[in-house]
């Protein structure tokens, strides 16, 4: 169990930079199959997989003040358009 957690948090992390500020989506490391979605250093919320958290970036219902109630700007429709790195 322990090696599948570690696998787990090496995974890929996504990154968006918007305009207000860099999203990512990261794996956690204190939960088993969970992802991180932040802005800059702030957590905005914990999911199962890392499009479900950028489906929340794209209909805006992050949590994020500084994000939800921007209008007319660019964002990626789907996880897909995001930058993907290999820690």
């Amino acid at each position: 169990m322990k090696m599948l957690v570690l696998m787990l948090a090496m995974g890929d992390c996504y990154y968006f930079e918007s305009a207000a500020g860099l999203f990512s989506i990261r794996p956690t490391t204190n939960q088993p199959v969970r992802y991180a979605l932040r802005l800059g250093d702030e957590l905005l919320g914990s999911y199962h997989s890392p499009r479900s958290a950028a489906d929340d970036v794209y209909v805006q219902s992050t949590g994020s003040i500084k994000w939800d109630g921007l209008r007319g700007v660019d964002m990626p429709t789907d996880l897909s358009e995001w930058e993907r790195r290999t820690p």
